[in-house]
């Protein structure tokens, strides 16, 4: 079977990555209210990519971008507060760094499983919502859309974070 990549998103991934890669990077080296500034900035510009990218990728008719674009908002919005939820981690993460006692991992490790869970929550939720406001196609398309795009952040995030040193922490 030979996949169709899609050109549009394809030219989309650098810039995503390159925004990503700007706004992480200095994450673990500014103050806290440079970070949540960092933050805030990002959120807006990959908020922008990400509504260009489902524009340009979901080829949405006319009556079906009425039903589709409200449950989105709503969609990223609860995305979102799990987003919000990830940057509180990772920014106690780079507080404790390198030095984490083993009761802050234990913590940390419970707190990223949770979200990982809600998110998965939320995304299954919100599928089922878009089945119904869209053909199945078109909602299987918005999933891998949206996969794709977690990914790049979930990827720029990771390259950021440094791993959890082992054998150190109290």
């Amino acid at each position: 079977m030979k996949i169709k990549i899609n050109s549009t998103f394809t030219r989309s991934l650098p810039v995503i990555a390159l925004t990503l890669g700007v706004v992480a990077g200095p994450m673990g080296r500014s103050s806290a209210q440079t970070d949540q500034d960092l933050v805030e900035v990002a959120r807006s510009v990959i908020k922008a990519d990400r509504q260009a990218i489902v524009v340009a990728t979901m080829e949405l008719t006319e009556a079906e971008a009425k039903d589709f674009w409200p449950l989105y908002n709503q969609y990223r919005t609860e995305m979102d507060k799990v987003a919000d939820g990830i940057i509180k981690l990772v920014l106690e993460y780079a507080k404790l760094y390198p030095d984490i006692p083993e009761a802050h991992a234990k913590q940390l490790l419970k707190d990223y499983t949770n979200l990982q869970q809600k998110r998965v929550d939320k995304r299954t939720a919100y599928l089922k919502k878009f089945t119904k406001v869209l053909p199945a196609a078109k909602a299987l398309r918005f999933a891998q859309v949206e996969t794709r795009l977690d990914l790049l952040v979930q990827l720029q995030l990771a390259a950021a974070v440094p791993l959890a040193p082992v054998g150190g922490g109290q």
